[in-house]
């Protein structure tokens, strides 16, 4: 398993279980897509709260993952070729 923590990302919002998953969003209608689609099919995942009244999608280790600084954004520490694999936007992520 590829050690998370070489992702900006992970230095402010940490992963407990870095075999999971790596949720990054808030419970909008956008952010809410991509958390019932992880619990129906039920991949493990983690979920972090990006809070937006602190305005944290603003922070240099939010847009390391998603430069448009826009909720959900994922990293599957197993994606293809078993290499972690970051992604964003709610439609990307669900397809």
């Amino acid at each position: 398993m590829t050690d998370l923590a070489i992702f900006p990302i992970t230095k402010k919002w940490p992963a407990h279980f870095p075999g999971r998953i790596q949720l990054y969003s808030l419970p909008t209608p956008n952010g809410v897509k991509v958390s019932v689609m992880l619990e129906e099919t039920g991949l493990p995942y983690e979920p972090h709260l990006v809070r937006f009244g602190l305005n944290e999608q603003t922070l240099q280790e939010f847009l390391s993952l998603n430069p448009y600084g826009k909720i959900p954004a994922i990293l599957d520490p197993s994606g293809p070729e078993g290499k972690p694999f970051p992604l964003f936007e709610s439609g990307a992520i669900l397809i």
